[in-house]
């Protein structure tokens, strides 16, 4: 795939998920939608920002930049801000602000130019203390790149999984909180407790298969629009994106995903720039990852893990760390 073709579907993806993000927004929460788009064009200013920094230049401030990381991380659980029963957020004002989402770019600028990437392993502590197991995890992926890149390290990580695999025993019993396992208790069988713990699988279940191939149409689904679909506008857009649009609007989606995701991995192949390929590579996995786990928890054969669908789900953070990791990527394409 040639610079414009691969430049090109990037930015389709983009015009895509943006259409079918403001669209969504504006009909299962309305309330929020002057704040995405603020968060879009802000995004689109951290772009430019990105898209003209110097990579290898800010590599040479990569242990002030993990500090930086680690200090933001822990502000929440210093401060005690406490939403939801866990200290993730800060606010700024009248805006709030999830630092967990906005250090994956750092980090992932850390990963790529670091020679001890296990270092790593400590913001994602961090964030599990918050709690956010499904923060932790996705920051945890963006070891990936280095894991396929580095042989030892794969074997490295190799050897650290089956000894967790031995210890899941003790990692289910001392390492989760109570209601990380009944997420997973309920997801093997939600029918077990409908009207608690099983009801946001159960009712996400409904809403996708309701839409059919052309959906209930704009503002007209019930499990949305009626409330029965909880956190229908953040863990659940999917699924209030398949309740209205139906077959089709999923399929866009899907396309969206794939253009951008292929975009990725080819510009990340066809730069000679190490730190750049991976990360790129990184932040496309990323992307993936959040988008299969978000997708699969919708459809019910994965846990509720509160991870966010990429660019579709409401969360001016995620969307703009998002951005802001494109314009890194292009920081050495200048022709548009």
């Amino acid at each position: 795939m040639s610079k414009k073709k691969y430049h090109i579907s990037i930015i389709l993806a983009l015009i895509i998920l943006f259409s079918l993000n403001t669209l969504m927004v504006s009909s299962v929460a309305p309330l929020y939608l002057g704040k995405q788009i603020f968060a879009w064009i802000m995004g689109l200013g951290l772009f430019f920002v990105g898209r003209f920094l110097d990579v290898k230049q800010i590599s040479k401030y990569k242990r002030a930049i993990f500090i930086f990381c680690c200090v933001l991380l822990l502000i929440p659980i210093l401060t005690n801000s406490i939403t939801r029963g866990s200290r993730r957020w800060i606010n700024v004002g009248p805006i709030t602000v999830q630092p967990s989402e906005i250090v994956k770019p750092l980090l992932m600028l850390n990963i790529a130019s670091t020679q001890f990437p296990l270092i790593h392993l400590i913001p994602v502590f961090i964030i599990l203390f918050q709690p956010d197991l499904g923060s932790a995890i996705s920051t945890l992926i963006l070891l990936a790149p280095i894991v396929l890149y580095n042989k030892k390290f794969f074997k490295l990580i190799l050897l650290i999984s089956l000894i967790g695999a031995l210890c899941s025993p003790l990692i289910w019993k001392f390492g989760f909180h109570d209601y990380q396992k009944n997420r997973v208790t309920y997801f093997l069988n939600p029918n077990s407790d409908p009207l608690g713990k099983g009801y946001n699988v159960i009712q996400s279940k409904i809403a996708i298969g309701s839409g059919g191939f052309l959906g209930k149409g704009y503002k007209q689904g019930t499990q949305g629009q009626l409330l029965f679909l909880p956190e229908k506008h953040t863990d659940f857009m999917f699924a209030s994106t398949a309740e209205e649009l139906g077959f089709v609007g999923i399929s866009l989606v899907l396309l969206a995903y794939y253009f951008l995701l292929s975009g990725l991995i080819e510009k990340a192949y066809s730069t000679s720039n190490r730190l750049i390929f991976i990360f790129t590579l990184g932040i496309a996995i990323q992307i993936w990852f959040q988008a299969f786990i978000n997708i699969g928890m919708n459809l019910g054969i994965l846990p509720v893990t509160g991870i966010p669908l990429p660019f579709l789900s409401v969360g001016g953070s995620s969307l703009m760390a998002y951005l802001f990791s494109l314009g890194i990527i292009f920081s050495d394409y200048w022709e548009f």
